[in-house]
């Protein structure tokens, strides 16, 4: 056996053994609960093949629900990508010593400036007077705790509400969020899918040794009865092809999918990304930027005058089509072994 195949052995086992100490019984049991509604295998079954995937796919118990590991035969789970997978080669590719410039949306804000496409201030940087003069310039803004992560530590607020700046300054310092940005106000074809959050693309890129930034992945995420549209409060999302399109419908953190959008009736199936040729060329710019983070994942909005970036995740996540919603039954690994070459 090769050195690199111990290394990988080893790196499964050690996953597996955290994934064991780290158990959530109830949990496991929601994913595996949705994971047999698609076949007639008992629950004890899918329990048992869930843990057999952890193992020789390194996938999470998440993975194996969401891209519904449990229809798939072996060579077709063999082509996923999975968070471990992932996380792995984050830490193998990526500059941690650096990561605050995307742990910190403050720093990401003062690295990233030129394309973030509105204004932002500090509020442990700014006086009362000065903040009651940013409201008055924003119908809308939108507070972040710069540390929040997957749409968490997030308020939004119409500026009209505000009566006494100050006090709603110390409320939000106290609270932690102390980035504060205008509301971007989104393409109207964005805007059209669903118009309460802005509707973002998480574009997965890879900038290789010689200099070529490869699009690993570009999901479009939705909004649906929430101001933001994160998977994990209540989004969905679709995958893209080449040219900007939604391949199929979209799905949610259940599992339930959406060819059309439950609120405003907008076919998600083939929706057209506007703009796309030019999220690709900002894509490009960015992934150059942080030479040291060559492999990122970022969220970009679609504006009237063009693409702006929110954020970068050092973390990329991974998107896939989900098999019982797209019919596709085939992951993204191979993209990734072909442009990182491992």
């Amino acid at each position: 056996m090769t050195v690199g195949a111990l290394h990988r052995l080893y790196r499964r086992a050690r996953f597996f053994v955290r994934r064991i100490a780290g158990f959530d019984s109830e949990r496991v049991l929601q994913f595996a609960r949705q994971s047999a509604r698609l076949s007639k295998a008992p629950l004890w079954w899918v329990v048992a093949d869930m843990v057999w995937c952890s193992v020789r796919y390194e996938t999470t118990f998440e993975n194996y629900s969401e891209w519904d590991f449990r229809i798939l035969k072996g060579r077709e789970r063999a082509t996923y990508m999975t968070d471990p997978k992932s996380f792995h080669l984050a830490r193998r590719l990526n500059d941690n010593s650096r990561r605050a410039i995307f742990d910190d949306k403050l720093q990401f804000a003062q690295h990233f400036g030129p394309e973030l496409g509105r204004e932002w201030i500090d509020l442990r940087a700014t006086d009362a007077a000065a903040f009651g003069d940013f409201v008055s310039r924003h119908p809308r803004i939108i507070a972040k705790n710069p540390g929040g992560v997957g749409g968490n530590g997030i308020s939004l607020r119409d500026t009209g509400d505000i009566v006494d700046p100050a006090s709603v300054r110390d409320e939000l310092i106290a609270a932690g969020q102390v980035l504060v940005e205008e509301v971007l106000v989104q393409h109207e074809d964005m805007a059209s899918l669903y118009p309460a959050s802005v509707n973002s693309l998480r574009m997965v890129s890879y900038l290789d040794p010689e200099g070529t930034v490869h699009v690993l992945a570009g999901v479009l995420k939705i909004g649906n009865g929430g101001v933001i549209d994160n998977f994990s409060n209540g989004g969905m999302y679709t995958m893209l092809d080449e040219h900007g399109r939604a391949l199929h419908a979209a799905s949610d953190e259940e599992g339930n999918p959406f060819g059309e959008h439950p609120v405003t009736g907008v076919t998600i199936t083939g929706f057209q990304v506007p703009l796309y040729d030019e999220v690709l060329e900002l894509v490009d710019r960015l992934a150059r930027r942080v030479p040291a983070f060559p492999y990122i994942g970022w969220d970009i909005a679609i504006t009237p005058s063009g693409p702006v970036v929110i954020e970068g995740n050092h973390n990329s996540g991974v998107f896939q089509s989900k098999p019982s919603v797209s019919g596709i039954r085939q992951g993204l690994l191979p993209r990734y072994r072909a442009a990182m070459r491992f």
